[in-house]
């Protein structure tokens, strides 16, 4: 009996290790960041960023105007490209 428990253990351990995935290596997601106008509307770029970071070196949380928006999509129109999906991150300027 004492060993069909510890086998019944060894099997239950076993089937919940493998139950969990690994998480990225930072945890962080990736997004297309595009510039902001000042009523925070998204203004269409010629080079398309994706990454984790802001590219545009705006302060988060500091005072001042929209600077940078990061989207889960972009659009393709003639030779630029457009915010597109859901805004998830917002990055004011330092200045007005």
């Amino acid at each position: 009996m004492k060993r069909k428990v510890l086998g019944l253990l060894v099997v239950a351990l076993a089937v919940s290790l493998s139950a969990y995935t690994s998480r990225p290596e930072n945890g962080k997601a990736s997004y297309y960041w595009f510039p902001l106008s000042a009523t925070g509307s998204p203004q269409p770029v010629n080079t398309l960023v994706f990454q984790q970071s802001d590219p545009y070196n705006c302060a988060n949380w500091a005072p001042g105007s929209y600077c940078a928006g990061g989207y889960t999509s972009y659009t393709f129109v003639g030779s630029s490209y457009y915010a597109a999906g859901t805004e998830v991150l917002v990055h004011y300027s330092f200045f007005f």
